[in-house]
């Protein structure tokens, strides 16, 4: 019962983290001026003519192209993204050899007081991240002529420490729960069996949804690679959201079989007295 009991509680605790991600991203200031953005990406390349089609997105997080909210809200979607200001540029990997004006960006940017990172895209061409107070930008492909600069909010500072207290709240009151669940249901086995049926069966479920968010995290986090790959994402895609749903809903009746029977009981004894 105890390793059960650790089991659930971690997967709570996994729960939490991407909950106090999500918290921590809401307090996340205005994006950046379209102005101010166009601005960073003539420091990166002073010599290239900025693309008259710049476009911005304000939301915080959002499914591009946009799918109807009833749609989104219960099964998910695919392209879940941050809101940026999107500046392209007219180059891209086809017509930099050795990627050395992308190499040239990087530098100027370091030079210029932003934190950079390069990697490896999956494209197979070099490409960076950079961060500045609260301001992050990354360089992808749309396609094999042109670069694109995305420019953005950069997480928040409150996202790491309420990650980690929201990891430690659901974990810890989970496991304590259960233990003291245990000890109230050692001569009720039906409510015992039932209750971590349900449960087990949601954390079943939670287990893939937790999985895409902590590998998409995991490599933006070791890479670089970018700076809004969000814990949560696997409570975003289609298919995914619904799982989650799913077992939410489990979740939620164990607890309403776990509780009823004890809550019967002391009503019928004060009843009694």
């Amino acid at each position: 019962m105890k390793t059960i009991s650790i089991i659930f509680a971690a997967l709570a605790g996994l729960t939490g983290i991407t909950l106090g991600s999500w918290l921590g991203w809401q307090t996340a200031g205005s994006n950046i001026e379209t102005r101010d953005a166009i601005d960073i990406a003539k420091i990166a390349f002073p010599d290239v003519e900025v693309g008259s089609e710049v476009t911005r997105d304000d939301s915080l997080f959002t499914f591009a192209p946009a799918q109807s909210n009833s749609w989104s809200t219960l099964v998910g979607g695919d392209g879940y993204t941050a809101g940026t200001v999107t500046i392209p540029l007219p180059f891209g990997p086809a017509s930099t050899p050795n990627d050395q004006t992308i190499s040239d960006g990087a530098d100027r940017l370091t030079a210029a007081g932003w934190s950079v990172t390069n990697f490896r895209a999956r494209g197979g061409y070099d490409a960076f991240t950079a961060n500045r107070d609260d301001v992050a930008v990354r360089l992808s492909a749309p396609d094999s002529t042109t670069f694109a600069m995305e420019v953005g909010r950069s997480q928040p500072a409150l996202v790491w420490p309420l990650m980690i207290a929201g990891f430690a709240i659901a974990s810890t009151t989970t496991f304590l729960a259960l233990r003291r669940f245990d000890s109230y249901t050692k001569e009720r086995t039906t409510v015992r069996i039932l209750t971590f049926s349900l449960l087990g069966s949601a954390a079943v479920l939670l287990v893939p949804v937790l999985a895409v968010g902590a590998l998409a995290a995991g490599y933006a986090f070791f890479t670089g690679s970018n700076p809004w790959a969000p814990p949560w994402l696997g409570f975003t895609m289609v298919g995914l959201r619904a799982i989650a749903w799913l077992a939410g809903i489990l979740a939620i009746a164990a607890l309403v079989v776990a509780v009823a029977p004890q809550a019967r009981r002391t009503t019928a004894a004060q009843m009694q007295h």
